[in-house]
């Protein structure tokens, strides 16, 4: 606990004085409404992603490899087979890059119809900046990221390459998120930019279902959803036609309240 306080404030410092900095949006305010919301949703999604996490790896790895869960856990607590042997470092970025192809799909099946109140969480605060990272609705947190993860251990990796990968995430996440002008420039379409992020939560009607990728930018231009135009910054966000409650009970229980 004492290290995600840390974590936090330090990333508020940070993000803060950039974007006072180099902003995207001026005047956007450092202290906003709906930060409470973004709090609540990051211990909520901290703990309960966990529990599910061990219960879609346990659970699915005793029908797959019908193995009781003691000996399971056993089995891929250190990563197993060829993907288990490979260094740390090599695991780490197999995952990273295996994982951001697998987010891109689970990100674009959440912009669809059925799906798309979920997410739709994530999308509500009409000021985005660092901590807009943790909004998210605890199912869409389950059915992407968690589903992922365990996918990446019940396959071989270990679970301490996930561990690393999921931190850089994090950090990588309050980043494209923050309220900053950087395009990366020449690099623009090999890494997400808080500007080809900030694409992806604007309302601009030349902007939707844009930008889905979480790093590798080269996967929306392999499938047609990059939306970055040279000399122009996103300026309106938030989602429209829905009256999403900025509590985070209200934010909770939303979804379930949709047809």
């Amino acid at each position: 606990m004492e290290e995600l306080i840390i974590t936090l404030v330090t990333a508020f410092v940070v993000f803060g004085i950039l974007a006072h900095l180099t902003p995207c949006n001026k005047n956007q305010p450092l202290i906003r409404a709906g930060m409470v919301t973004d709090l609540l949703f990051r211990f909520v999604n901290m703990s309960s992603r966990f529990v599910t996490q061990a219960f879609l790896t346990i659970g699915f790895g005793v029908l797959f490899y019908k193995t009781p869960p003691e000996q399971l856990i056993q089995y891929i607590g250190n990563g197993y087979g060829y993907l288990g042997s490979l260094p740390l470092w090599v695991q780490a970025a197999t995952v990273f890059i295996l994982s951001d192809i697998l987010l891109y799909w689970a990100h674009r099946f959440f912009h669809t119809p059925t799906l798309w109140k979920w997410h739709a969480i994530h999308h509500s605060s009409k000021v985005v900046d660092w901590l807009s990272t943790h909004r998210f609705h605890p199912v869409n947190v389950w059915l992407s990221f968690t589903v992922v993860d365990s996918l990446m251990i019940l396959i071989g990796f270990s679970p301490k390459s996930i561990a690393v990968m999921g931190l850089f995430n994090t950090m990588y996440s309050y980043m494209v998120h923050a309220n900053l002008n950087w395009t990366f420039g020449k690099f623009r379409y090999l890494f997400a930019s808080p500007v080809f992020h900030r694409w992806h939560h604007s309302i601009q009607k030349e902007a939707q279902n844009k930008n889905f990728a979480p790093t590798f930018p080269l996967l929306d231009i392999m499938f047609g959803t990059f939306y970055m135009p040279e000399g122009k910054l996103p300026e309106r966000y938030g989602v429209y036609g829905m009256d999403i409650p900025e509590s985070f009970i209200g934010q909770l229980i939303f979804p379930f309240k949709q047809p």
